[in-house]
């Protein structure tokens, strides 16, 4: 399973959880990303993790692998349900373009259709390797009840020990935020900051420079 590709420190065992949340783009920030993503020919999602492929690459030298969540119930007796329905796959980003990002997510949700526990039970079911990394991707503006942004609402999660990472990308009508956990270390105090910083810079990158100058802008940022 993939591991988080900066040092975190020892994490053989789990140790108490960190948690921050920052701002990446407002919501005309966001607009202008997800217009550029349409020029593109790509989704919103493709072109964002172009920017996570790019900064992984720079910062670790290796490709970005993720634990990626991905909706797992189609089937129209499932167009009525209520509730969270998603299964974790793998994504896979050698490639920072962001039409090969889309790929790599239409990968990911075609392996993600497939039930894991019969494929790994005979290797000895699914591995959680420590320094673990998950990356999820909510836009609460699909979601079927919409909330008054007057109410102010909060994320909230119970206090925990960790020996991952997990990393959390919302949309709402503010723009885009990021919120992410990790073991408290003092390598992972370092590391995941400068991962955040230099995803959060090629992501207002790509809001103001794909439009003008094509795929290559974000990959060379």
């Amino acid at each position: 399973m993939p591991v988080f590709p900066l040092p975190l420190g020892d994490v053989d065992r789990a140790r108490p959880a960190v948690v921050a949340v920052d701002d990446v783009l407002d919501a005309d920030g966001w607009h202008r990303l997800s217009s550029n993503a349409e020029r593109l020919g790509v989704r919103p999602t493709a072109l964002a993790l172009s920017a996570l492929s790019a900064a992984t690459l720079d910062l670790a030298g290796v490709p970005l692998r993720a634990v990626f969540p991905v909706h797992s119930r189609y089937d129209p007796r499932w167009n009525d349900a209520v509730g969270w329905f998603i299964t974790n796959s793998v994504i896979e980003l050698p490639d920072p373009d962001p039409r090969a990002c889309s790929d790599a997510v239409r990968d990911a949700i075609s392996l993600g259709s497939h039930p894991l526990g019969p494929l790994l039970a005979p290797h000895g079911g699914m591995v959680e390797p420590p320094g673990m990394f998950a990356l999820s991707w909510l836009d609460t503006r699909r979601m079927p009840l919409g909330v008054d942004g007057g109410f102010d609402v909060q994320y909230v999660s119970a206090t925990v020990e960790t020996d991952g990472v997990m990393v959390w990308f919302v949309i709402n009508d503010d723009g885009l935020h990021v919120r992410w956990r990790h073991p408290d270390t003092p390598e992972a105090h370092r590391s995941l900051p400068a991962w955040i910083e230099a995803v959060t810079r090629r992501l207002q990158q790509s809001a103001h420079e794909v439009a003008e100058h094509g795929a290559g802008a974000l990959a060379a940022g």
